[in-house]
């Protein structure tokens, strides 16, 4: 069952989690919510607040930077059945440890999760693989850490604390850490392998769990249903965002507005704006740039208009520094565009 839904905005949980932990060692209020760029720390706590990947990447930076090399085993086990919110509660109203499996991979996306899912059975194993979803480098090497002890941890709330995976994988190398994550696993650990993968004895999975409820059940999973059908609306109202910016770009001829003039004419602050573009994996002065591009091929198909004519409607002072521009975009100079 392959899960890759990828989306822009990652719910807050481990977010929240890491916070509160690093207050705990000391940092100010007002570092963690400069890194995550937002005014107040008790946003994070609203409901469905969502962070960019890059918020995470800040943060995670912060914390790493301080010498806590080991952040995704130290956060991996604190979190609990319960930080997964209606998802967690809806696990541990399941019938059997195999049905709150399938319940959390249905919804993972409900979650601070970093990494596109599935599962594999096989004759003697159940195995979860993960596949990073963003590039980013602290990402990489807290994002597994965190998923296989979180794995690990949860597993032992629901099945007792003698639980231990069979084996699981890690994509990088292997950790100066090492002996700690394999004290906490108490299993094999494989390093530089293809994808990061928890393994457990699949007889396992027909385990019944004492906090079933069937009529709880039932009504969390409708609830979760309802949370992710509002998280992809989320996602497609960010995509309207750039198309609403794209269009107050285009809407007042030879006049570029800046940030702050098309945020107010959204109605929303500078910073939100700011925010939603990098949820929609861009900024302002990119889209100032594929906006120019456009209009450029549109303005030289029209042999009427001038070189110097088009740089003055794209908001250049110099034809010179159009031309620079146009041959970065098309890899040709604007003469040689109009003669292809």
């Amino acid at each position: 069952m392959l899960i890759n839904h990828q989306q822009p905005h990652i719910p807050a949980y481990i977010a929240i989690i890491l916070v509160e932990w690093a207050l705990s060692k000391g940092f100010s209020q007002q570092q963690l919510a400069g890194c995550l760029a937002l005014d107040s720390l008790q946003l994070l706590y609203a409901d469905n607040y969502r962070l960019a990947a890059e918020d995470y990447e800040n943060l995670l930076n912060l914390l790493y930077g301080q010498g806590y090399v080991d952040l995704g085993l130290m956060i991996g086990t604190q979190v609990n059945v319960s930080s997964y919110g209606v998802l967690g509660h809806a696990m541990l109203s399941a019938p059997t440890v195999g049905e709150a499996i399938k319940y959390g991979l249905d919804y993972y996306r409900l979650t601070s999760s970093f990494m596109s899912l599935e599962s594999l059975e096989q004759t003697e194993h159940f195995i979860i693989r993960a596949q990073l979803d963003y590039p980013l480098p602290a990402l990489a090497q807290f994002a597994p850490e965190e998923l296989i002890c979180g794995f690990t941890h949860v597993a032992r709330q629901l099945m007792g604390e003698d639980f231990s995976p069979l084996f699981v994988h890690f994509i990088g190398q292997q950790s100066s850490y090492h002996q700690a994550l394999q004290d906490y696993l108490r299993c094999p650990i494989y390093y530089q392998q293809a994808d990061c993968q928890f393994s457990m004895d699949k007889r396992l999975l027909s385990l019944p769990l004492k906090t079933a409820n069937a009529l709880t059940a039932k009504q969390l999973l409708i609830l979760c249903q309802q949370l992710l059908a509002e998280q992809q609306h989320h996602v497609l109202r960010v995509d309207e965002i750039v198309q609403r910016v794209q269009q107050e770009l285009r809407a007042s001829p030879n006049y570029w507005p800046s940030m702050p003039e098309v945020a107010k004419r959204l109605a929303m602050s500078e910073r939100t704006l700011r925010r939603k573009l990098q949820a929609a994996q861009t900024d302002f002065q990119q889209q100032v740039e594929l906006v120019r591009q456009q209009l450029a091929k549109q303005l030289l198909a029209n042999k009427r208009v001038t070189v110097e004519q088009a740089a003055a409607v794209l908001g250049y002072s110099e034809a010179a520094s159009f031309r620079r521009a146009f041959h970065r975009w098309m890899g040709v100079s604007p003469q040689g565009y109009r003669q292809g």
